[in-house]
């Protein structure tokens, strides 16, 4: 059975990529780093995670070989 954790993985992927050095990561760094809070998570859940970012707007997906996504955090403009 999966457990439980009170913070939406969107929010998590997010804060990965907002700690991360440049702003982008490989989804198999974003999954070994998930998998101490989601021990049971899939890669077609952080697909799909992915996927929802990015069709909001916050995130772009590449892909950088065959099987490999990396994620990059879209740069918010500046409100005056």
């Amino acid at each position: 059975m999966p457990k439980w954790n009170p913070e939406p993985l969107i929010n998590v992927v997010l804060a990965l990529l907002r700690v991360s050095r440049d702003g982008k990561l490989r989804e198999d760094e974003i999954l070994r780093m998930l998998k101490y809070t989601y021990s049971d998570i899939s890669r077609k859940e952080l697909v799909k995670t992915l996927m929802t970012l990015e069709i909001r707007g916050l995130i772009k997906v590449y892909l950088a070989k065959e099987n490999l996504l990396i994620a990059e955090l879209v740069k918010q403009p500046k409100e005056h």
